[in-house]
């Protein structure tokens, strides 16, 4: 009989989630992960990990033109840099949101609706600091009205 069981592992390199997958055989275990991987620290909780700033909370998130031929495309294809915020409620937050365009009139927003409802609108080259206390459990989206559907990022607020 086999099965395979797979767990998060706290072992950092940034960018990358491992995950350690166990295949379980009649024999017992037999782990399946990358070599040097100590698989008792594999089994530990795994931290939350963000992109800070200097101050709990802070993030900066910048605009991004992805190298791609948009007329062809027929989509838009910028990006933010950060896509994914984690935060409990009762945090302040504050956004250092930096539009990265040459040209003025590459405009970006970070945009939100309710209950965070936003909406920083930055022509080429300027930047923006703001603040909010989230107050509500869930998941939100916060997106650039001119670059949908590809520039988009999910704030996650926890209990």
């Amino acid at each position: 009989m086999y099965s395979i069981m797979v767990t998060k592992t706290n072992r950092m390199i940034p960018g990358i989630l491992i995950l350690v997958a166990t295949l379980t055989v009649s024999s017992g275990l037999v782990p399946l992960m990358p070599a040097g991987v100590n698989l008792a620290e594999a089994q530990t909780s795994v931290k939350e990990v963000s992109a800070p700033g200097l101050n709990p909370n802070e993030y900066y998130i910048f605009t991004q033109e992805l190298d791609a031929k948009e007329s062809q495309l027929g989509v838009p294809v910028a990006v933010f840099t950060l896509t994914n915020i984690i935060v409990h409620k009762g945090d302040n937050v504050t956004i250092h949101f930096y539009n990265t365009a040459d040209e003025l009139s590459d405009r970006h927003t970070f945009s939100m609706q309710s209950p965070y409802k936003m909406d920083h609108d930055l022509a080429g080259g300027q930047n923006a600091t703001f603040s909010f206390k989230v107050d509500t459990v869930g998941g939100f989206t916060y997106y650039c009205r001119y670059d949908l559907p590809s520039m988009i990022g999910h704030l996650e607020v926890l209990p």
